[in-house]
Parts: C-alpha cells; structure tokens; sequence
C-alpha cells in the first residue's frame, strides 16, 4: 500500500510537471530542428544523410507534420516542452526522495530561467541532450552496477539519443559505457550494440558523403569562432560563412573549409600554447559558460536590458547558479555522486570553451547547469550515499 501511494504521488507530480513544460517552455518560438545555420527554409528538408550537427531522424517527423498540417508545432514546440518539464521532474523527483526538496527550492528559479531562455528560440535537439544526459548520469549515480537487463535497454535509448543530439554527446557515451563495462562487464554489451548499430550508419554517411568522420559539417569553423572570440585575428582563417550565404552548407565544400580552418586551428594550438590556453581564461570559463547570461541574440534581448522586470529575473538567475555551485562546493565528496557530475560539467566546460564564440552560450551549456542542479538533490553528508544506491534500484527517473 505504501508503494502504491509513493508510485500515485510520482506519476502524479511527473504529470504537473509535463504539463507545466508544456505550459512554460513551448511557447516561445523554436528554431526547427533541421534549420540549423538557416542552412534549409521552409518548404525544403534535409534527409537523415545530411551532414548538419542536429536530430537526424527527426527530420522524417518535421517534414511529416508539415506536409500534412503545414506547421512544426509538435515537432518542436510541444516535444521541447515535454522534454523540458520532464527534466524539471527528473530533478525535483530526486530531491522529494532524497529529503533535499527544500534545498533544492531556493535555488530551482535559476534552472527554470535558464531552460526559459534557452528555449526562446533554441532547438529541441538542445533539451534532447539535456534530458538524456541527465537521464544517463542518473544511473551511474543511483543504479551502478546494480544495473538490470531491463534497465540496460532502457539506458540504451538515452545514451543513444544523447549520442544523436550533440556531436560532442559521442565522448559522453564513451565514459558512460566506459564505467558500466569496467563494472558490470558484458551485461552492458547489449546496450553497446543498440547504439553501435543506431549510430555507425550516420559515421559512414559521414565518410562516404563528406570525407568526415564527425557528425558535423562546421566542426573546423567552431574551433575559428571561439578562437576570435578570445581575440585571435579572423583574417587567418577561412570565411565558411560566405559558403553558407550560397546555400552549401551542408555539402563537402563546407567540410573542405571546414578542415582548413580545423587544420589551422590546431596548427596555432601547437605553436602557440598561450593561444590554446586563453580559450580557458578565467573571464571565459566564469562569466561566458558558468554564468552564461540568459539573453543570448537569438532571444532578441539586450544582453544588459535596462527593464526592471528583466533585471529582477536576472539577479535572481545569476543568484540561484551562485548557490548552486556554492553548495557543490561545499558538500563536495570523493565518491560517485559528486565525481561524475564534476567529469560531466567539466567536460561540458571544455568543449564549447573550444567550439564556440559564446554568444550562445547559455543555450549550449544548459544541460550542464542542470547538472550542477543534480548535485544539490544528493543526499545530505550525514545520510548514507551507499544507502541511496541500493534504495532507488528503478525509480521513476529512469524510465
């Protein structure tokens, strides 16, 4: 009886915060999946061989709805919106069973803003990576080895799809299936295979139709990008972007111009190491990424608004990411529950502070702001971490 009642309260808060998702964060104007860079309009499409850094798949769903309803509500709008409100539930969900839910209250506000902000116009593939990396991290903390075959399929799916929505997801899986091979051995096999066989036909796509192993026609450019952003003179490298104004980007003379610049990039990596490590200034790391301001260009938001309703929302913002990393800090122990989501935000630190300008910032470092929020849901230092693995074997999160 008591098990039913936990289950009811579960599904139950896991139904308000879909539809509180749904409600808040579907809203706003999207940027379509397959619209990456402007590179296609409506009415063209590109197919899953396209080398364009997005929801390959989805693509097929997008040119559905609008073929048969003309628009990409659903698609897009409403699926961020579900997404959203269920990594909203995956955190709060942790926090009520691990007796943090109040700590976790005063600094929620921060998560909401940021994922608000993001979705205003971000792309779903954006909440996809969020959702599925959470999702993944989740069960190298509260699962481990204690992993069932059950529970091996469903981690498949969210590696996998974590794996399909950002190129750099590929190094993610890399530690995640990494961790469950050295522990459980070949019962994560299974899962392996799964996005082994999901993922394979995109790399050899890749090769065959772009000479790139990458899921990514732009990688080269993005390493130019953040490298002029940290003060590097742009002229040294190629103008991908005059390539894009004729409407091939997604063709192989973007992945020619694309390797130039990659090549060029790593060149001045290596001659100049100081170049390299300015990519990692304090200024870049902190203020760029860590506290990424919430009005990024694409919400059409001055980045320093003189409104005092924005202004509110901003302090509040910058406020509840202090805390949250003030009590990561503070509560930081060397045991799985805080190691791995340190991996995992750092790793979220090092590739857009080598791919990105940052003028977009807090759309791309999302999903590891709200990896930070993860840890403030662990239990308290005085409760057994121990326990908290054996006692959550196949919650409701994990689904």
């Amino acid at each position: 009886m008591v098990r039913f009642k936990e289950n009811l309260i579960g599904q139950s808060g896991l139904i308000f915060c879909l539809i509180f998702g749904i409600l808040a964060f579907s809203g706003t104007s999207k940027i379509p999946n397959f619209a990456l860079m402007g590179a296609y309009q409506l009415p063209n499409f590109p197919d899953i061989t396209t080398g364009m850094s997005i929801l390959r798949i989805w693509t097929i769903v997008e040119k559905f709805e609008y073929s048969h309803f003309g628009e990409l509500y659903f698609s897009n709008n409403f699926v961020y919106g579900l997404f959203a409100g269920y990594l909203i539930y995956l955190i709060c969900n942790r926090a009520i069973k691990n007796n943090n839910f109040s700590k976790l209250l005063l600094v929620l506000p921060g998560l909401l803003i940021a994922i608000f902000f993001s979705a205003s116009p971000g792309p779903i593939f954006d909440i996809t990576f969020a959702v599925s990396l959470v999702v993944s991290l989740l069960y190298l903390l509260d699962i481990g080895e204690q992993i069932s075959p059950t529970q091996v399929f469903k981690l498949s799916f969210w590696v996998t799809l974590m794996y399909m929505s950002r190129p750099f997801g590929m190094y993610f899986a890399f530690v995640i299936y990494g961790y469950f091979f050295f522990k459980v051995g070949k019962r994560i096999l299974p899962a392996i295979a799964v996005t082994v066989l999901v993922m394979a036909p995109f790399h050899i796509i890749q090769l065959n139709k772009f000479d790139t192993f990458t899921l990514s026609t732009y990688s080269g450019t993005n390493l130019v990008e953040a490298l002029a952003s940290s003060g590097e003179n742009p002229n040294q490298f190629l103008d991908c972007k005059e390539i894009l104004g004729r409407e091939n980007y997604d063709t192989k003379e973007m992945v020619d111009c694309s390797n130039i610049n990659k090549s060029r990039a790593t060149h001045l990596y290596v001659t100049k190491p100081s170049v390299f490590l300015g990519l990692f200034s304090p200024k870049r790391v902190v203020k760029t990424f860590m506290f990424a301001n919430p009005f990024w260009p694409g919400t059409g938001i001055n980045p320093h608004p003189k409104n005092l309703h924005l202004i509110i929302v901003s302090i509040i913002y910058y406020v509840s990411l202090f805390f949250t990393y003030l009590i990561f800090i503070l509560n930081f122990s060397k045991n799985r529950f805080y190691i791995f989501p340190l991996a995992f935000f750092s790793m979220g630190l090092i590739f857009p502070l080598l791919g990105t300008d940052g003028s977009e910032a807090i759309r791309i470092f999302m999903p590891f702001i709200a990896v930070a929020y993860l840890t403030v849901t662990n239990k308290k230092p005085n409760q057994s971490l121990d326990a908290q693995a054996l006692n959550q074997p196949d919650s409701a999160h994990t689904s």
